[in-house]
């Protein structure tokens, strides 16, 4: 049953097989300044192929003239600028198809006027060609670099076209950043690496903070500077969070907390570090069909076509977080049928404790296979407390995941 009143950023889930949701889509900014040689929308050709897409960029509303605008493609251990141009007097730029190439996934758009000023956006341009980017202030990208806990001099970290290298306790800053999650590399002796990186952190935050003895992952969520959005989900507008319970379906079954909650999020001794979540669940046994979850999407809405709402996860070795609490979990995905129907796979339960463990489910725990995956579950039965953190996807890197988004 699919309810289609609940509340556009509440997505909500039957344990015994029915689950229905609404993901949000919102805009994420991320992006860098630089030059590169590339095509030129200006060029010869400019009147001679179709337009695959048209920016329009804008300051407090007003069009921003003669910026410079880029179009970026991430590849598997870098970025480059496919395109790049100046806006025109009506703040406005039309891309051309045939410089793109064979098209990419997603595309990154940039636009920037000086260095305090900047912008950018994940989009499918095939899927929405006409984009309207709104000028922002930079910021300023600060993080640290180990290995097994060991501080790593001179790595260098790269993000589009700027370069760092880290000082003698591992620490790096870039500035004049656009606001938001972006791709960055980490290349020293030990390989090169990529790792999603995020703009304005608090002190104690630690997205930032990559401890290269760990294999390649993506961070799913840390929860240092959550906005209901997974942090993967802050670079294309996806990845909302619900917390809900039977009462959905005038169920007895209640959450100490929502979504919305001011303590949602626990910090110092109890939690795993910087914050963590906390949610506690009280199942009424006497309901039929009875659960608590909290979830989230990792693509777009299931319905939704303009970014992707699948994703292929077969390349994960596992999906793996920190909890401690008191009762017993399990992970359920929610993935696309082969006829298009939602389906809802669980894993074994675990028992959670007052001691922190760091919990690792992989593709053999799940009688399907995890790809066209839509959203992801910890799901309760009975009366259940949970703390969690560092949420990740084993085994897949940052810069895989734009292919990884299915169509179809």
């Amino acid at each position: 049953m699919y309810l289609r009143n609940v509340l556009r950023k509440l997505a909500w889930v039957f344990p015994l097989g029915v689950v229905a949701f609404v993901a949000i889509l919102c805009i994420s900014l991320v992006g860098c300044s630089g030059n590169s040689d590339i095509a030129n929308g200006t060029g010869s050709n400019a009147g001679e192929t179709e337009i695959a897409g048209i920016i329009t960029a804008t300051n407090h509303g007003k069009p921003l003239v003669n910026a410079l605008a880029r179009v970026w493609i991430l590849d598997e251990d870098s970025m480059h600028v496919a395109y790049e141009d100046s806006l025109d007097n009506n703040g406005v730029l039309e891309i051309r198809s045939a410089v793109l190439g064979e098209k990419a996934p997603v595309q990154l758009l940039e636009t920037r006027s000086g260095d305090s000023l900047s912008t950018m956006r994940w989009v499918n341009l095939e899927r929405s060609p006409e984009q309207t980017l709104s000028i922002a202030a930079s910021e300023t990208l600060k993080g640290s670099i180990t290995n097994n806990g060991v501080a790593v001099e001179g790595a260098t970290v790269s993000i589009l076209d700027k370069s760092v290298v880290t000082d003698a306790n591992g620490n790096f800053e870039f500035n004049d950043l656009p606001a938001g999650v972006h791709y960055a590399f980490v290349e020293g002796y030990f390989g090169k690496f990529s790792y999603q990186m995020e703009t304005g952190l608090n002190e104690g935050a630690t997205t930032n903070n990559i401890n290269l003895a760990d294999s390649i992952f993506t961070v799913v969520e840390d929860f240092e500077n959550w906005k209901k959005q997974t942090f993967i989900g802050k670079s294309f507008g996806q990845g909302w969070w619900f917390i809900c319970t039977d009462s959905l379906q005038g169920g007895g079954s209640r959450a100490s907390a929502g979504v919305d909650s001011e303590n949602l999020f626990v910090s110092g001794d109890s939690a795993k570090s910087g914050k963590s979540l906390h949610v506690s669940f009280d199942i009424d046994e006497e309901t039929s069909g009875h659960y608590g979850v909290i979830g989230f999407t990792i693509g777009d809405d299931f319905d939704k076509a303009e970014m992707f709402a699948f994703y292929d996860l077969r390349k994960a070795t596992a999906i793996s977080f920190d909890a401690r609490g008191s009762g017993k979990i399990s992970l359920q995905i929610v993935k696309r049928s082969d006829k298009g129907e939602r389906e809802y796979h669980e894993s074994y339960f675990v028992t959670l404790t007052e001691k922190w463990e760091h919990f690792t489910f992989t593709a053999d725990d799940f009688d399907t296979e995890l790809i066209a995956v839509n959203a992801i579950n910890i799901l309760v039965i009975d009366d259940t407390e949970i703390y969690l953190d560092n949420i990740r996807f084993d085994g897949i890197s940052p810069s895989m995941w734009p292919s990884l988004g299915m169509r179809f």
